[in-house]
């Protein structure tokens, strides 16, 4: 069954650092770059194969996975430009030099967002959502060629567990500005709810069908720039309009 509001869930204190295996510039003059993210599956792997960090990115997940059985889960959507195939490459590469099994074409996105090079509002009001088996009882890596606010990553890590797995970690290509940084601190929960009370909380709930306690980092400094609920409302709104007219669906009524 598909699920039309995201299953978040709150971060765990311990939760790690997204693993970033390079920058995007290096990403954006890779020749292969442009084809691999509008659907050409040789062209993702030759770009995984040139761009994964062989050294401190696959120490970082040998870490993550420990001896439990893990899975690797790339993010399966299609994107306004096309089918994105380097989670999928990135995934299958990983795969090969962790010795862990990927799991391709499973869980999908099932709805398109229209995220790449989006505003942040935009995103906000898009979120993915997610349908297919998951093993449950298992430990997941999830993977995704970015990672910028980090909202399609939250969702899938909520989807996963709401099923009855476990998600140990992240992996990207690449981040936005202090991407990596995807869990929620505690410290910026307390400011939004310094700032925005419960008010906020209920808005969002109602809205999006979790509380601001499962937003991730780069979310909640957002919401803190905003001056009032109202602001935010406002913001969300014209947002929904701009997504609505790209012919999106808008979690905002």
């Amino acid at each position: 069954m598909s699920h039309s509001v995201p299953e978040r869930r709150p971060w765990p204190t311990d939760f790690p650092d997204v693993v970033i295996h390079t920058s995007v510039p290096v990403r954006d003059s890779h020749e292969a770059y442009s084809s691999a993210k509008t659907g050409d599956p040789n062209a993702a792997l030759l770009l995984a194969e040139d761009l994964l960090d062989m050294s401190n990115g696959l120490n970082a997940l040998r870490q993550m996975i420990g001896n439990r059985p893990t899975l690797l889960l790339p993010v399966v959507a299609d994107e306004t430009g096309g089918f994105n195939a380097i989670p999928d490459a990135m995934a299958h590469m990983l795969e090969h030099f962790l010795g862990i099994e990927a799991i391709s074409g499973e869980i999908v996105q099932t709805n398109m967002v229209g995220h790449t090079r989006a505003k942040s509002f935009q995103r906000l009001v898009t979120p993915a959502t997610f349908d297919g088996p998951v093993k449950k009882g298992v430990d997941y890596i999830l993977v995704d060629d970015h990672v910028g606010l980090g909202g399609t990553l939250a969702n899938l890590r909520g989807y996963v567990e709401a099923n009855g797995a476990h998600v140990v970690g992240i992996t990207t290509l690449t981040e936005s500005r202090d991407g990596r940084k995807i869990s929620l601190r505690p410290e910026t929960l307390d400011m939004l709810r310094t700032k925005h009370g419960e008010e906020l909380d209920k808005f969002w709930r109602s809205q999006f069908g979790y509380g601001v306690d499962s937003l991730t980092e780069l979310e909640a400094q957002i919401l803190c720039r905003e001056q009032s609920v109202d602001a935010i409302k406002n913001r969300l709104a014209t947002a929904a309009v701009e997504a609505r007219s790209r012919g999106l669906e808008a979690a905002v009524t």
